[in-house]
């Protein structure tokens, strides 16, 4: 029985990305379909940096809510002017 399973691996390890195949012994055939970018140091520590400051500034779960909603419907708009 042939079934295909989507993972990303890195590092030896599989990160199934769907359900994972059923547990036990199979013989199983890896093709490599693209190399994904690994994400550099510099770009990590300017995510960190942005989210800096957002733990512990008493800003309230509604609030929150609210700001997600109005980003939300901010990408909602068309790119271009009608």
């Amino acid at each position: 029985m042939k079934e295909t399973y989507e993972a990303v691996y890195e590092d030896g390890l599989l990160e199934w990305l769907e359900r994972p195949p059923h547990p036990g012994r199979c013989r199983v055939l890896v093709t490599v379909l693209e190399e994904l970018p690994r994400h550099s140091s510099e770009e990590v520590q300017r995510v960190l940096d942005e989210t800096r400051g957002t733990w512990d500034t008493g800003t309230s779960l509604d609030e929150v809510d609210r700001d997600v909603e109005a980003m939300r419907e901010t990408w909602s708009r068309p790119w271009y002017e009608e």
